[in-house]
């Protein structure tokens, strides 16, 4: 690992969308005992933003950088990015998942937050949204979650389950074409052609493969998932006893599931909701990181409009001075 490299790399990402260098906090995980770093833009409800992998948290620039009225905190998942090495498998995935919210937030001095994940990390936030509701306020989705009911796996990581292309895959050094590759596998071929993948990410993730042990962790995960899928596979029943609220933002174009799976997870869901992206892959935002942040920006709002909604009905019923605060609060919330 090379810190010096991978932090300049980070940071001339972060000025590439107009932002100064992110507030950076570690904070100990109590189920993995590892420390993990996460980074904090913006000010308003607190939102946790998990990625997926092989990937840190600056993969979530280009939609940070549209997303205004909320306290952003992205995680390094452990073993990526700066975060703590940590060897996550289908052994542990169930109970680290289960806790990976809520030990996040006891280190941040959190009870609750929205979330929004990707992929792996939306796996984990699934499972600690079944765990631990009350931690969360609303949760948005990427496209398709890892490791769930239909799923298929694209050809690079079909590829980790011979273990001779899984040392080919840690051995080759990165290169673009290499990485252009597999965000078509994955969904993203529209936008490879109309040349309207966020600038600047295609360096920074050079250089968080080439300065970080995100790879080689990563792979590792996803070849011990490969091999072991159906023990960890989400069920019909872990969806439905997720009462979180939650959309999912489902790129038409990716490639782990289509608009099939998609209504059948949501379907299952007591709470859930689903928007297709058309041209969009398995990482929507970005492909339309401004489509994605409005939309995103707009179902956790929801969530005000809904509280504000309940504290007036309440109020009908109370002195005249209760409810002139809950009158003023929907007031001041055109929304």
């Amino acid at each position: 690992m090379n810190e010096a490299r991978y932090r300049e790399a980070e940071a001339t990402f972060w000025r590439t969308h107009g932002m100064d260098a992110p507030a950076e906090h570690w904070v100990r995980l109590a189920a993995t005992g590892t420390n993990v770093r996460v980074l904090e833009w913006g000010e308003g409800d607190p939102a946790l933003f998990i990625h997926g992998g092989p990937n840190a948290a600056s993969g979530w620039v280009s939609l940070v950088a549209h997303l205004e009225g909320f306290r952003c905190l992205l995680v390094d998942r452990p073993g990526t990015g700066l975060s703590d090495p940590f060897p996550l498998r289908t052994s542990n995935l169930p109970a680290v998942g289960a806790r990976f919210v809520g030990d996040v937030l006891d280190g941040l001095g959190l009870e609750r937050a929205h979330v929004v994940a990707s992929s792996i990390g939306g796996h984990l936030a699934l499972r600690s949204a079944a765990h631990a509701p009350e931690r969360f306020g609303r949760m948005v989705q990427m496209a398709c979650p890892a490791v769930v009911p239909g799923d298929r796996m694209p050809p690079f990581m079909a590829g980790l389950r011979n273990p001779v292309t899984r040392r080919l895959a840690t051995l080759f050094p990165p290169n673009p074409k290499m990485n252009a590759s597999i965000l078509r596998q994955i969904g993203h071929g529209a936008s490879l052609d109309a040349g309207r993948l966020p600038t600047g990410m295609d360096a920074w993730y050079l250089e968080m493969q080439r300065h970080t042990d995100t790879m080689k962790s990563d792979l590792a995960a996803m070849a011990s998932i490969v091999r072991d899928h159906e023990s960890v596979r989400l069920s019909e029943r872990d969806f439905r006893a997720v009462p979180v609220p939650t959309r999912f933002l489902w790129g038409a174009d990716d490639t782990f599931g289509g608009e099939d799976v998609a209504r059948r997870l949501v379907g299952w869901m007591p709470d859930a909701e689903l928007t297709m992206i058309p041209d969009a892959g398995h990482l929507p935002w970005i492909d339309f990181p401004e489509l994605i942040a409005a939309e995103t920006a707009a179902f956790l709002h929801a969530g005000d409009r809904r509280a504000a909604t309940k504290a007036v009905g309440a109020a009908t019923a109370a002195p005249t001075a209760t409810a002139a605060v809950a009158a003023a609060a929907t007031a001041a919330d055109p929304r």
